[in-house]
């Protein structure tokens, strides 16, 4: 599988950004092609064995991400917000483990996921982490930049 972190820092609190990212509507909002449902769909809902579902297609032809959060522990004012996510999918595998952590600024984002690919071998993870980290990295700068 491959591997990545995303690191990002943010001038919001801890709970504001933990409130942007974990908003499964504006994943819905930022992500091109994409559409998530499920039943629980804000980082206020969202509890251990949530599931939800990324559809990325154009028109009838795509695929369902499917995840299902294992664990989810929201921020505190000193105290980091963590969650781990399970994908379940056919065709995209693997985990996310979210930690969004208080600083003197605002707060630090750190997003690692580890994810296969169905049909992709494993001789290119290196692109797959690349592309992964790329598309990851500016989906959670727009998710904290995006006002309600």
């Amino acid at each position: 599988m491959a591997t990545f972190t995303v690191h990002l820092d943010s001038t919001l609190p801890a709970p504001e950004a933990w409130r942007r990212v974990l908003d499964l509507d504006a994943h819905t909002a930022v992500i091109p092609l994409t559409t998530v449902t499920g039943e629980a769909m804000s980082a206020d809902e969202l509890v251990p064995g949530s599931r939800f579902v990324a559809r990325t297609a154009v028109g009838p032809v795509g695929f369902d991400d499917v995840m299902l959060v294992e664990s989810i522990t929201q921020p505190g004012a000193d105290q980091a917000g963590t969650a781990w996510i399970q994908k379940e999918g056919r065709v995209v595998r693997g985990s996310i483990d979210l930690r969004i952590t208080p600083a003197a600024s605002g707060s630090t984002v750190e997003w690692s996921q580890q994810i296969g690919v169905l049909g992709v071998p494993r001789f290119l993870d290196p692109v797959v982490a690349r592309v992964a980290k790329a598309a990851y990295g500016s989906t959670l700068r727009r998710l904290l930049e995006r006002r309600r």
